[in-house]
């Protein structure tokens, strides 16, 4: 049996070994990924991890400047810890007496806001360690020596330029309030 194709399939083939032929130049010879140029960066990301133990707390402030930490679950993404910051927990609920909303303490949780430095490859859109995409917004799990978690990347901007977000500063409140689980401040 003679193997016959028509116009179509030559019409297919073509386009098929000039998609190869294009790509093949993108990867090897114009140096650029199919999404645009790339270049290595360094940036600097928080993760929030939201509501966590204090023994969580204790084991995660025990990491310093330095540490190592992995991004993702199974990959060996390596990331610099720069900060840990633990704050006492807080959730917003509507006060249905009052109508409206306030802001709550969890007594004996935690949030806790880790600060990571990491090489990047850069594209045009999106910033990659290895197979971790690091985006705000997106959900990064963090692991390191005594800790597994997991959080949202809530801020991110580039290594050794001048970063001035007010977003995490401390909670001011004090302990009787984290005890009484409300914020609202004084003996009542």
């Amino acid at each position: 049996m003679k193997l016959k194709l028509n116009i179509l399939d030559w019409i297919v083939i073509g386009v098929l070994a000039l998609a190869i032929l294009f790509v093949s130049y993108q990867m090897f010879f114009a140096g650029q990924s199919l999404f645009g140029a790339t270049e290595e960066r360094v940036i600097v990301f928080q993760v929030e991890t939201r509501q966590r133990s204090e023994a969580f707390r204790d084991a995660i402030s025990a990491r310093g400047e330095g540490d190592i930490a992995y991004l993702g679950v199974n990959e060996r993404d390596e990331a610099e810890i720069l900060d840990v910051v633990p704050r006492m927990a807080q959730v917003i609920s509507f006060d249905h007496v009052n109508n409206a909303y306030i802001t709550s303490i969890i007594p004996n949780y935690y949030d806790i806001i880790i600060t990571l430095r990491s090489n990047v490859v850069a594209t045009d859109h999106e910033f990659r360690n290895g197979s971790s995409l690091i985006r705000v917004g997106a959900l990064m799990q963090v692991r390191g020596l005594g800790f597994a978690t997991e959080g949202f990347i809530v801020d991110m901007w580039e290594y050794g330029l001048e970063h001035s977000s007010e977003l995490f500063e401390d909670f001011n409140g004090d302990e009787e309030h984290a005890e009484n689980g409300n914020n609202e401040g004084g003996e009542e």
